[in-house]
């Protein structure tokens, strides 16, 4: 009983062992890599097609290099591996005939063939893979039917997809951050107008309390005045009459001044405040634009 258990785990760990693995590129790309060779070509689309992936496309020379670079690091010398071209089973026998990637439809417009490949060997070769007797996984096309490993990779269309929710996802937090910085600076800008008007205002108030301590002063002046004696009387009261004339003198002057400042630093701090809600409602409304066309565009 114990050598069947024993048994049975080592076909377990030969089972996980065995699974598919992911890999990423140094172009930032992942990839599933099979290595064993024992699907033909219908059968490794359908392994990537079962995962919702699909097999590998390779469209330019930086990234056929970089998933080179990827697969001699993990099988160190070159192997069998499907991907994702054929030539519409034509029976062109010509090396320049067309090929075309099997997922997106789309025609190979880079290659990196063997020397003297595709040659479509006794009309039997229409599916393409990486040769596994010649270095740095040249292609070369052979009978679909034969086995190998495969490479897929995520599909096209989850790539763009993914891509332009990073876009958009983007220009909402450059929205974001304008709107941010906007906020600052407008923030910054009424504060200065606050210090501004309260230093003024504090200004004003230190001339209302001199002109009243001056005007006490004279208001005890005048008192004094009343204890002196009687031939005094006409002459203080004629003296305090022209004080609290002046004084009144000075304070209608005084005043309206004081008044008109106040008022005019009234009427700019709330045309500043105006001002800053009207930019900052602006900066919202770009920011709630960005993210609704954002959630339109997704749920197209």
């Amino acid at each position: 009983m114990l050598d069947f258990k024993i048994f049975l785990t080592f076909i377990f760990i030969g089972l996980t062992v065995a699974e598919p693995q992911w890999h990423n590129s140094s172009d930032g790309k992942h990839y599933l890599i099979e290595g064993e060779a024992k699907y033909n070509w219908f059968r490794a689309k359908h392994e990537c097609s079962r995962r919702d992936l699909q097999l590998v496309e390779i469209h330019t020379e930086t990234e056929n290099q970089a998933l080179v670079q990827l697969l001699r690091s993990i099988f160190g010398t070159s192997t069998s591996l499907w991907l994702g071209a054929n030539d519409l089973f034509s029976p062109d026998m010509d090396t320049k005939r067309p090929f075309y990637w099997s997922s997106s439809g789309k025609p190979m417009t880079f290659s990196y063939w063997l020397q003297g490949e595709p040659n479509n060997e006794r009309n039997q070769e229409h599916c393409v893979h990486t040769f596994a007797f010649e270095p740095d996984f040249k292609w070369n096309d052979v009978s679909c039917s034969n086995q190998y490993g495969f490479i897929c990779e995520e599909k096209n269309a989850h790539v763009e997809y993914r891509s332009s929710l990073n876009e958009k996802r983007d220009a909402v937090l450059k929205a974001m951050k304008k709107f941010a910085d906007s906020l600052q600076q407008e923030d910054e800008k009424l504060l200065e107008v606050v210090h501004h008007t309260r230093s003024l205002i504090t200004k004003n108030n230190q001339d209302v309390e001199a002109f009243l301590e001056m005007l006490n002063s004279s208001n005890n002046k005048s008192d004094a005045s009343h204890d002196s004696d009687a031939s005094d009387n006409d002459k203080e009261s004629q003296t305090g009459q022209e004080n609290n004339k002046n004084n009144r003198e000075e304070e209608s002057q005084f005043s309206p001044e004081t008044n008109q400042m106040i008022s005019e630093l009234n009427d700019e701090l709330e045309r500043s405040t105006e001002e800053v809600y009207k930019k900052l409602l602006q900066q919202f409304d770009e920011v709630q634009r960005a993210i609704e066309e954002g959630l339109k565009n997704d749920s197209e």
